[in-house]
C-alpha cells in the first residue's frame, strides 16, 4: 500500500526535539556499520537537476531516499521509503518543511556532541527560509547569553531578528564574543576570516552544497582543529571549503565522531553540513511513528 505524506502532515508531525534524537540514534547506528547511506547523486541536463540521496535504517527497518528536482519552473522535494520488514508498505513524503527542520535538527545535534556548556553565545549568518530552523533548533539544545543574527541585507535581518526575539548584529565583530556559529546562506564568496573569531569556536557551515559556494576563508578551516562531515568523498565533491583543507587528517565522519567521539578534540570545531539520505529516512521514521503509521 502507498501512503502519502503532505506537508501540513510534516509540519505536525516532525518534532524538532525528536528528530535531533533521531539524528543522533540514526548515525550511531551509521557508525557501527549497521546502517548505510551514500553520497548525493545528480544529473544535470542543461538547468534541469535531478537529486538522489539514498539511506538504510537497519535500526527502523526503513530503507529509502530523498530526491528533489530543480530547474527554472522550480524546486520539489521527497522522501521515498520502505519498510524493510513489509515492502509492499511505500511512503511518499512532501519533503521542504522536512528538509528545513532536519538541516537544523542536524546542526543542533552535532553541536551538543562538541559544545559542553548549557548557556552560550550564539551568532546565527543568515536570515532566509533555513535560518529559522536553525535558530528553533539551537534553542532546544542550549540557553542563550546572547544571541544574534547578521545578514548582508540588513533589512531582512532585522525582520528575523524582531520575530524571534534576539539581537541584529549590523557587522560581525559579534564573532569575537561567540561560542557557536551557524552559517546558512547561498554565498559564493567568504563571509568571514579567521582573524574574525575567537580563540574557542564551534562552527557549522550548513549553506551550500555546491563547490561554487564558500561561506568560510581558507584560513579558518586551515587553523581549526578538526572538521566534521557528513560522508568524506561528498564533501570532496560538492565542498569547495573541505576540498581546499591543506590537512584532510583533521577530516572526521560525523559517524566515527558519534561512536568514538574521546578520539578526537579540539578548541576549535567545524562541522560542514551537506545533506545524506540517511537524516531523511531518520526524520521520516519520526514522522510516520507520530502519524502511527510505524512503531
Amino acid at each position: 500500500m502507498i501512503t502519502y505524506v503532505s506537508e501540513d502532515d510534516v509540519k505536525s508531525n516532525l518534532n524538532m526535539k525528536e528528530c535531533i534524537e533521531e539524528l543522533r540514534r540514526a548515525f550511531a547506528s551509521y557508525g557501527k556499520g549497521i546502517s548505510d547511506t551514500h553520497p548525493r547523486d545528480r544529473i544535470i541536463v542543461d538547468k534541469n537537476i535531478l537529486n538522489t540521496m539514498p539511506g538504510y535504517y537497519a535500526d527502523r527497518h526503513l530503507a529509502g531516499l530523498k530526491t528533489y528536482y530543480s530547474g527554472p519552473k522550480g524546486i520539489h522535494f521527497a522522501v521515498i521509503i520502505f519498510n524493510t520488514e513489509r515492502p509492499e508498505d511505500l511512503y511518499i513524503i512532501e519533503a521542504n518543511a522536512l528538509g528545513q527542520i532536519r538541516t537544523g535538527a542536524l546542526t543542533a545535534m552535532v553541536t551538543s556532541e562538541l559544545v559542553k556548556k548549557k548557556s552560550i553565545n550564539f551568532t546565527l549568518i543568515g536570515s532566509g527560509f533555513q535560518a529559522q530552523s536553525q535558530f528553533l533548533a539551537m534553542k532546544e539544545m542550549f540557553d542563550f547569553e546572547n544571541a544574534f543574527v547578521y545578514s548582508r541585507n540588513l533589512e531582512h535581518s532585522r525582520e528575523f531578528a524582531d520575530k524571534f526575539g534576539i539581537q541584529q548584529a549590523k557587522s560581525l565583530d559579534v564573532l569575537r564574543e561567540s561560542d557557536v556559529i551557524t552559517t546558512i546562506t547561498n554565498s559564493n564568496t567568504p563571509i568571514f576570516n579567521y582573524s574574525q573569531l575567537p580563540d574557542e569556536y564551534h562552527i557549522n557551515l550548513a549553506g551550500s552544497n555546491f563547490p561554487i559556494r564558500r561561506e568560510a576563508a581558507p584560513d579558518v578551516l586551515d587553523k581549526s582543529d578538526l572538521v566534521i562531515v557528513e560522508n568524506f568523498d561528498q564533501a570532496m565533491k560538492e565542498s569547495s571549503e573541505v576540498m581546499g583543507i591543506e590537512d584532510k587528517n583533521k577530516i572526521v565522519e560525523l559517524k566515527d565522531y558519534i561512536v568514538n567521539r574521546t578520539k578526537y578534540s579540539g578548541k576549535k570545531t567545524i562541522f560542514k553540513s551537506m545533506g545524506i539520505g540517511l537524516e531523511d529516512v531518520a526524520a521520516g521514521y519520526v514522522i510516520l511513528k507520530n502519524m502511527g503509521l510505524l512503531n
